[in-house]
């Protein structure tokens, strides 16, 4: 084997690695204690309104039960937000096909993985 294939393996396989981690590491409601919860999220990628978000998430008996927008850099991210956290809820899934913007997901994810008791 040359040293390039050596290379080109090794990638592979931690791209596969990578895959089965991240595939792994998605948030289950059922698992998260009743509560509401803060997320956050600075934007800071282009293509999108660079700034700060904030939501809070409830979930009652492994059940999102709302979320609200409580900080948007740009003034239609509450109803972008509403149409994506309204169909999240009606899934019981914050990962639901066809919402469009990381930044939902995101608030969500930062909201479940840290537990931050919203006030």
């Amino acid at each position: 084997m040359n040293f390039k294939k050596i290379i080109i393996s090794i990638v592979a396989l931690v791209f596969i690695f990578a895959v089965i981690v991240f595939a792994q590491a998605k948030i289950n409601l059922s698992k998260i204690p009743n509560g509401t919860y803060l997320g956050n999220y600075k934007a800071t990628y282009k293509g999108t309104r660079q700034g700060d978000y904030q939501v809070k998430a409830a979930v009652s008996d492994g059940k999102l039960t709302r979320v609200v927008l409580t900080k948007s850099a740009h003034k239609s991210g509450p109803a972008r937000s509403k149409e994506a956290y309204d169909k999240m809820i009606a899934a019981n899934d914050i990962y639901v096909d066809g919402i469009t913007g990381a930044t939902w997901k995101a608030l969500l994810e930062d909201a479940f993985t840290k537990l931050t008791p919203a006030k």
